[in-house]
């Protein structure tokens, strides 16, 4: 807050604070930071580029670098330190509700249609059971070897959110070792995948955890409405889009706009509207509109 200091040559304005603690952080250090990490992944993706180290290990370790010299150490960093608090103190949900939807969306629209035919059945063993058994065995690991005590329906609500796993580090690897299309395919569609089944199943044991009861019925019921419910209202926005995106000629602002737009709407009207996984969603819009893309181009080339 700004304060008069009053010196032997007359009053000087200045920011000087009573009590000597430094500055507020204000609302563009948050830009300031922004900036920097835009700059840092530029950087860490061309100075990697040839080697094996994946540039989002390097991130990580930055990002840790900067907490560590703005929190652990005395040696604080300014406004960029000011935006890496600012962005500390966000909220989850905000930050999810930015950009999940996007990535989530591009990451369905990038697969290949004809390698997610031939690899479905894989890619569902391992994003469906699969994913049931990492819960159950990280949610027992939980109860027997932390002390904390913890209730089963707490341990299984943790251990279905440690189940979902991101194969970025391990895709870009594979590319890179030249390893076959099919087996990056099962990896990083399982992965998709299986961040949908890790919602529900969280879900699920969070109305646990709040009192709610179920029973064997109602389990089925419960995760049969809300996977279902998705891939639903997912196949209603992709139908739309898709009719839409023909009476649009040659036009990709709007195009690029419109898928946009419909990742967003698809995800924020499953999750908040019809209490179903967004993820889901998105991600059933995703594939149904690559699907599209790619049966138009073949009837087109025939």
């Amino acid at each position: 807050m700004a304060a008069v200091v009053v010196a032997a040559d007359g009053p000087i304005i200045g920011n000087a604070s009573s009590s000597g603690t430094a500055e507020s952080p204000l609302p563009e250090d948050a830009v300031v930071f922004f900036g920097l990490s835009l700059v840092l992944g530029i950087a860490s993706r061309h100075l990697l580029r040839g080697t094996r180290v994946p540039y989002t290990v390097a991130l990580l370790v930055l990002g840790i670098a900067l907490g560590a010299l703005e929190y652990g150490t005395s040696h604080k960093l300014g406004k960029l330190g000011n935006g890496i608090r600012l962005w500390a103190h966000i909220d989850p949900s905000l930050l999810l509700s930015v950009f999940l939807p996007a990535l989530l969306f591009e990451s369905s629209f990038a697969m290949e249609v004809h390698q997610i035919k031939r690899c479905m059945v894989q890619m569902l063993l391992l994003a469906g059971p699969g994913v049931l058994i990492s819960t159950f065995c990280l949610g027992a690991s939980i109860k027997f070897l932390f002390p904390y005590d913890w209730n089963w329906k707490t341990s299984l609500l943790l251990g279905g959110l440690l189940s979902a796993t991101d194969p970025v580090a391990v895709v870009a690897l594979l590319k890179e070792l030249g390893a076959s299309k099919k087996l990056s395919t099962i990896i990083e569609g399982e992965s998709l995948m299986n961040d949908g089944t890790a919602i529900v199943v969280y879900q699920l044991f969070y109305q646990m955890v709040l009192g709610r009861s179920f029973n064997a019925g109602s389990i089925v019921k419960f995760l049969t409405q809300v996977s279902l419910g998705a891939v639903a209202v997912g196949l209603a926005f992709g139908i739309v889009s898709v009719l839409w995106l023909g009476f649009i000629f040659n036009d990709t602002v709007i195009e690029i706009t419109l898928t946009l737009a419909v990742s967003y709407l698809a995800y924020f009207t499953a999750q908040d509207g019809a209490d179903v996984s967004g993820v889901l969603t998105v991600m059933t819009l995703g594939m149904e509109m690559i699907a599209y893309i790619a049966n138009t181009l073949i009837f087109i080339l025939r």
